[in-house]
């Protein structure tokens, strides 16, 4: 499993550090060496152990993209783009 924390940190203060949202991508077992299929877990607002959408993305070529372009596709599957 994949998770990305954001957090806000006020002036770089760890000690004030708020969650702000998590996403967790998971292979779900189904694809091959050259296609992975992911669920997809978001979570928002200072609570990373409640679920606010799930999705999916089937068929990211491991071969020719990263993570960044994976965790692209997730939120994109997801929230969408917004603009």
């Amino acid at each position: 499993m994949i998770r990305v924390t954001i957090e806000v940190v006020p002036g770089g203060d760890e000690s004030r550090r708020r969650h702000v949202g998590t996403i967790e991508i998971a292979n779900d077992g189904t694809g091959d060496e050259e296609r992975g299929n992911y669920s997809i877990r978001l979570s928002k607002f200072g609570n990373p152990a409640q679920t606010w959408i799930r999705g999916v993305v089937k068929g990211f070529d491991r071969i020719r993209r990263g993570p960044y372009d994976l965790l692209f596709q997730c939120l994109d599957a997801t929230v969408g783009r917004r603009r």
